[in-house]
């Protein structure tokens, strides 16, 4: 039996693409998919006997085995599209696609980078906040909320220290003029209108010597410290990526313990962490991404070359 990796991605996953490329140099056997690509350019056929489901999937370039998918390479893949359709049928098509195909998929014996389940689970940044905490990393003070006299009350509580603010959910909104990104931002208690149609964040400004992105791989951690003089990217670093630089440097090995704590009760095989890092060294968790891209650190972080040897590893155990 040939154990295979089975890639799931969308397009324009530069990262995935350094995956696979990587798998076959090692003469690791790959099948990449996109649930999208279900059902038109993607057939499964599944049976359920003696315990085990077994069958295949199919595209029109290649085929596998259920049984030879020994790990997964889960990676954003787009949601399932019936232009054909009408919106109810469509509507109907994909909870039978995520149910059936996504059902399949899920039952392999295999093991995940990452789970979807457990990745889905690790958004709540309430949740990362909790366990990160519980797994012995420091964390800024937080308030969730949509009631103005609380975040003035919050803001208060810290003493005349800066008050700032992150999107909790997606952190783009789609506009008839076009696509705004909101990044992170320093608060102004005078304007405070819109707080009480949703739920927001609000933070301690952590002060601050320089960031970090932690890139974790089956447990192990790759650090890079991110530096930059632009007042656009002072609050948020992804504001104003032409003005960062990039230094790779140790983890201490508290945070280490932490993270590998962190991940084990999210159940992730692997993620982002950000940190900020204070004047004194402390290390200071932000958040974590269980989807984040990675490439663009590449060059600087042995990336490429962990996720193949940890999916080659897989497909031999």
């Amino acid at each position: 039996m040939n154990s295979t990796v089975l890639i799931v991605d969308g397009p324009f996953e530069a990262g995935t693409d350094l995956v696979a490329e990587g798998l076959s140099a090692a003469n690791v056997p790959v099948f990449r998919m996109d649930t999208a690509d279900f059902p038109h350019a993607l057939e499964l056929s599944a049976s359920f006997t003696d315990g085990e489901w077994s069958g295949r999937l199919s595209n029109p370039h290649r085929r596998v085995d259920l049984a030879e998918v020994r790990a997964v390479y889960w990676n954003r893949p787009r949601l399932f599209e019936f232009p054909e359709l009408s919106a109810s049928d469509a509507h109907w098509a994909r909870g039978a696609a995520r149910i059936g195909l996504g059902g399949v998929l899920t039952s392999l014996e295999a093991r995940w980078m990452n789970h979807p389940a457990r990745a889905s689970a690790a958004e709540f940044k309430p949740r990362q906040l909790k366990v990160a905490r519980a797994s012995g990393l420091s964390v800024p003070r937080t308030l969730i909320t949509n009631s103005t006299d609380q975040v003035r009350a919050f803001a208060a509580g810290l003493g005349g220290a800066p008050v700032i603010t992150k999107p909790l959910g997606m952190p783009t909104v789609v506009h008839q003029t076009g696509l705004e990104t909101m990044y992170t931002r320093a608060v102004d208690l005078g304007d405070l209108k819109g707080i009480h149609l949703t739920a927001h964040l609000f933070q301690e400004q952590v002060p601050k010597e320089f960031e970090v992105r932690t890139v974790v791989i089956d447990g192990a951690c790759h650090s890079v410290r991110i530096d930059t003089d632009s007042a656009a990217a002072e609050h948020d670093w992804r504001a104003d990526y032409d003005s960062l630089k990039y230094t790779p440097i140790r983890t201490p090995c508290a945070v280490q313990e932490g993270v590998r704590r962190y991940m084990d009760a999210m159940g992730l095989a692997y993620a982002s962490l950000d940190f900020i890092v204070r004047p004194d060294r402390a290390w200071i968790f932000l958040e974590a991404n269980a989807s984040g891209q990675w490439a663009w650190l590449h060059n600087e972080l042995p990336l490429t070359s962990m996720f193949v040897h940890t999916l080659e590893k897989w497909c031999k155990t």
